[in-house]
């Protein structure tokens, strides 16, 4: 058994349309919903996103918050408000280009961010928060960030040296530091707003530096973290069956056992998004794999298998079933 199952939601901000689909995720298995919130939602829907978690307890499923794709830091795909009324403070690539994506050391956006979360722990009834995939804007390129002004002066006082152009180990123990700073950062504000509300920090499955965090051992000893997360998303790999579970349970594994020595909870992720048609059976597979693990929470982004959006896989009425039968065999 898994104890709790779940999946991501968002673009339907109406209580009572959303409750129509949370009743059909409790008629697929799940306990639980990741409300993907946006700073828009945030500051358009604003009763609404408490709403939403009213229609979630209702039901008797735990609703968390993903602050999804805010300031571009965090995964998402939507826009970010601050990054359109900020435009000095971006994240700037050791070529001198800047990047669509807030700077991490911005301490404006920081203060943002703990207001923001102040602000939703107040005025909802949310069970926790989900950092989504905290990454450096260019994670897949080498021409690397951060290098802005604010980047420079700060390796500056730490190191006594001038931030050099290329990903020397000493900057890429500083981009770490600084990334794991603002985790630590963020989830305190949580825990000082409130001390009940749960902190699950998901981690990209990568080893590269160019990501930022790697060490995932500096994310589990931050103790305002209560849940160790990963996304293990093999379709999105380019990873056939065999392989893709074989990735899913060595990453996977990593991060349960990573939990349970820091007496933390542990959570994994399975794609639902473009997932090809004819291989929606690989998440049952997915979800038996994770129970064998003995993960707390399972998770499937998103809802539906994304129909309709540019996420949306090649059958998702198909994978939607597939993911109910894995979630009804993961709560028996």
């Amino acid at each position: 058994m898994i104890p709790e199952r779940g999946v991501s939601y968002y673009g339907v901000m109406y209580p009572d349309r959303a409750g129509l689909d949370l009743d059909e995720m409790r008629g697929h298995g799940c306990n639980a919903v990741l409300l993907a919130v946006s700073e828009f939602d945030w500051w358009f829907w604003r009763r609404n996103v408490a709403a939403l978690v009213e229609e979630a307890h209702v039901r008797g499923m735990r609703a968390y918050v993903d602050l999804w794709g805010w300031g571009k830091a965090l995964a998402g795909e939507p826009p970010s408000i601050f990054l359109m009324r900020d435009v000095e403070h971006r994240q700037e690539a050791a070529s001198g280009r800047q990047y669509n994506a807030v700077c991490l050391n911005h301490a404006g956006f920081r203060e943002f961010l703990r207001k923001s979360v102040e602000e939703m722990a107040a005025e909802t009834e949310l069970d926790g928060f989900f950092w989504d995939e905290p990454h450096y804007a260019n994670w897949h390129d080498p021409d690397w960030a951060c290098r802005c002004p604010t980047c420079r002066r700060l390796y500056e006082e730490e190191t006594g040296g001038l931030m050099p152009g290329t990903l020397t180990p000493e900057v890429i123990a500083f981009r770490e530091d600084r990334a794991v700073g603002f985790l630590a950062e963020l989830s305190r504000a949580v825990k000082e707003a409130d001390n009940s509300l749960k902190v699950t920090a998901c981690l990209l499955p990568t080893q590269s530096p160019l990501i930022g965090i790697t060490d995932w051992e500096k994310i589990a000893t931050i103790p305002e973290v209560d849940v160790v997360a990963t996304d293990p998303y093999w379709f999105h790999s380019g990873l056939d069956r065999d392989q893709g579970l074989s990735f899913f349970r060595e990453v996977g594994g990593r991060a349960v056992e990573l939990a349970r020595r820091h007496g933390k909870k542990s959570q994994l992720w399975l794609q639902a998004f473009r997932v090809p048609a004819g291989r929606e059976a690989e998440l049952l597979d997915g979800v038996r794999a994770a129970e064998v693990l003995g993960v707390d929470s399972v998770f499937a982004w998103p809802y539906r298998g994304g129909a309709g959006s540019i996420l949306e896989s090649g059958d998702a009425r198909a994978l939607w079933e597939v993911l109910g039968r894995a979630y009804g065999e993961a709560s028996a």
